[in-house]
């Protein structure tokens, strides 16, 4: 609170507001804005990637992109907004330099005559990106996903080997399924 009795949530909230009406005709806006929020963005970018150099560019991006924006005076949280535009930024930026390593080594290699090179990226990126995201898993299910998916053992082995119901292991299935599905269906949204 201020002395006057104004919350400073609220004035940083009417503060960024009144910016973002003024960003495509004050320059000003736009450098208050950036002087702002550029190392807090820099700092969440860097996180991602442990890359300093794409980390700046994606956050340079996300201020070109803003300065661009169609509607500004529509954004309700500006932190939130920037914050989960950066976040896109560098799962974009990871995604091409990948695809871009991956068809470097691949593009002088034997492909089947079948598989295109990008068909073959598309197939090792959302393989590296579903791994991720079963390691995430909570421990039981992890260990009952991977008995299942790769070391291709039947529901009644893994209850055999893990001491527990037939039932309990379909169901561990059932939410790694849900929990993966969940995961590509938001990645499918951020790229495509």
């Amino acid at each position: 609170m201020y002395s006057d009795g104004v919350d400073l949530n609220t004035k940083r909230t009417y503060d960024e507001t009144a910016l973002l009406a003024r960003l495509n005709v004050d320059e000003s806006a736009f450098q208050k804005i950036y002087n702002r929020y550029w190392e807090r963005l820099l700092s969440i970018a860097y996180h991602k990637c442990n890359d300093l150099s794409m980390a700046e560019d994606c956050v340079q991006d996300v201020f070109l992109s803003l300065l661009n924006h169609q509607a500004p005076d529509r954004i309700e949280n500006l932190e939130a907004y920037l914050a989960k535009a950066v976040k896109f930024s560098i799962l974009r930026a990871i995604y091409k330099h990948r695809r871009i390593q991956y068809i470097d080594e691949y593009t002088d290699s034997n492909l089947p005559q079948s598989i295109s090179v990008e068909e073959a990226l598309e197939e090792k990126m959302l393989q590296e990106y579903l791994f991720d995201h079963v390691e995430q898993l909570p421990d039981r299910c992890r260990i009952i996903f991977k008995s299942s998916r790769q070391e291709h053992m039947s529901n009644d082995e893994i209850a055999e080997k893990m001491n527990i119901s037939k039932r309990t292991v379909e169901n561990q299935l059932s939410i790694a399924m849900k929990t993966l599905r969940k995961y590509l269906l938001r990645t499918i949204t951020i790229f495509f």
